[in-house]
């Protein structure tokens, strides 16, 4: 492929996304991989392979954004740009009604709120224990015997209304065992620990004026996650076809935009003074 590609980026604790937009702001590459032990590393195999998935090289790569919990790490990064502002960016453009963004990553979770243009007014962040976040789901998982899968598949098979009561995740995991002992099926245990963490966002979801929209690993994974956000919320939440993407593709819109090429959102031209890569 020739032309300009923008790349975004978004090196998180678990994965990292990168996704390569095309002039008219089309995904025509992308890849996730596990973030391991060296940032730099994993962005670069991942900005390979999304090239490759779209047949460019690096000689087409107008533009480069990073994000994530990595983004200094990544190699040729023009800027580096908050996964709030990332994925409120993606979630927006899939979802241009949605008012406000949840992101349940591996090490936190995120409520992002916007007005009507869009733009960020307020957000919150879990990023101090790991309840409420796929870290959470896997060290119980682990106490389990389970897979993440596994645990999902098993939620979605629950037809009762148990609550794992436990936000820590040392206290959950003894609840977890003593719920087990007592007899208590293992879909409606599983389906408990996926209300758990609705009930850490719902507490983190202060006032609600328009839809909802879930991005994320857990989300992505974990259908069991949106059911429980939905009855938690009352109300459906909007899921983008590949919602682990959103902080990537954000990253990537933004570099078109800070790039003066036309604005995938609107079609407009980003206007004199944009930053530029």
């Amino acid at each position: 492929m020739t032309g300009p590609l923008f790349v975004g980026v978004d090196v998180g604790s678990s994965a990292t996304k990168c996704v390569v937009l095309d002039a008219g702001g089309r995904i025509v590459g992308r890849n996730v991989r596990p973030s391991g032990f060296n940032y730099a590393q994993s962005a670069q195999a991942s900005i390979d392979a999304a090239m490759r998935a779209c047949g460019g090289s690096a000689r087409c790569m107008t533009c480069c954004v990073s994000t994530g919990y990595g983004r200094a790490d990544v190699p040729g990064s023009a800027r580096r740009v908050t996964e709030i502002t990332c994925h409120a960016r993606g979630a927006r453009q899939w979802y241009p009604a949605a008012r406000t963004i949840i992101d349940i990553g591996g090490q936190d979770t995120k409520v992002i709120r916007l007005d009507a243009d869009g733009r960020t007014t307020d957000y919150r962040m879990n990023a101090k224990c790991a309840a409420g976040t796929g870290t959470f789901l896997e060290s119980i998982a682990v106490r389990l015997g389970c897979t993440l899968a596994e645990i999902d598949a098993l939620a979605m098979r629950s037809t009762g209304q148990a609550r794992v009561n436990s936000y820590c995740t040392v206290f959950a995991g003894t609840e977890v065992l003593e719920r087990i002992k007592a007899g208590q099926p293992r879909e409606d245990i599983s389906m408990g620990l996926f209300r758990s963490i609705a009930s850490r966002v719902l507490e983190m979801v202060a006032a609600r004026d328009g839809p909802v929209a879930a991005t994320g690993g857990v989300v992505a994974y974990c259908g069991a996650m949106v059911r429980a956000l939905e009855e938690a919320l009352g109300d459906r939440v909007l899921l983008p076809a590949e919602p682990q993407l959103a902080g990537a593709y954000g990253a990537a819109l933004l570099g078109a935009e800070m790039d003066g090429a036309a604005d995938p959102g609107s079609g407009v031209p980003v206007g004199e003074g944009a930053e530029r890569c």
